[in-house]
């Protein structure tokens, strides 16, 4: 099958799967505490957390980093990605988004009481990722520390089965690192088409629209 065909096939399934579904659906949340929109600037960069997929279709590596490259492409200099440095996070990167999923749900905004554990290991991993970019230069100030983390997660979704696109849930959060609280957490089922190449050019856009809507930016 041509190239051309193959993408004409994924664009009429993708459409008839979203017929089907009506699969974009969209829950923002916020803390009463914070205003929208948030501004991030040179002065006062936000850190993209690295970022967790499961059941996306292809490469989760890079598509990680098309996803953290097309925000930070987006916002410049104010957003740094972290997306590099994965393995110093091990299972945070999952275990943070789904504990913000499961307390922003229930109204609940503070880091700590989603476990000492979730708090702990949120520090400690801000901690050597401000390290790490530190001393590769990305960060030239050695007093910086950050005050907002973008945490992403991607996960895998029930529904109709359509041939050549997937479903997913799409979630995250903007947490004030220094405070351990949510500002805005938001929840985005998705349609995906179920090819690599469609995968890495669909996946930045439809996760820059998830942070225009987390900083009150649209």
């Amino acid at each position: 099958m041509t190239s051309y065909f193959k993408k004409l096939l994924t664009t009429i399934t993708l459409t008839a799967s979203i017929a089907l579904t009506g699969c974009v659906s969209t829950e923002l949340k916020t803390n009463d505490k914070y205003e929208l929109p948030i501004t991030f600037s040179v002065n006062n960069p936000a850190l993209i957390f690295p970022v967790s997929l499961h059941g996306v279709p292809g490469n989760n590596t890079e598509v990680g980093l098309a996803i953290t490259a097309g925000v930070a492409g987006k916002y410049g200099v104010s957003v740094i990605s972290a997306q590099q440095l994965y393995s110093t996070v091990g299972n945070l990167s999952w275990t943070l988004g789904e504990s913000i999923r499961r307390g922003a749900n229930k109204g609940d905004y503070q880091i700590n009481t989603y476990g000492q554990q979730i708090a702990t290991d949120l520090q400690y991993s801000m901690s050597k990722l401000t390290k790490a970019l530190k001393a590769s230069g990305v960060i030239k100030d050695e007093n910086f520390t950050f005050e907002n983390v973008i945490v992403l997660h991607v996960d895998s979704t029930g529904g109709i089965s359509v041939p050549g696109v997937k479903r997913v849930s799409a979630f995250g959060g903007i947490i004030n690192v220094k405070k351990l609280e949510v500002v805005s957490y938001i929840e985005k089922e998705l349609v995906l088409a179920n090819d690599h190449d469609s995968i890495l050019a669909q996946m930045p856009l439809e996760m820059n629209a998830i942070v225009a809507e987390l900083t009150g930016n649209q």
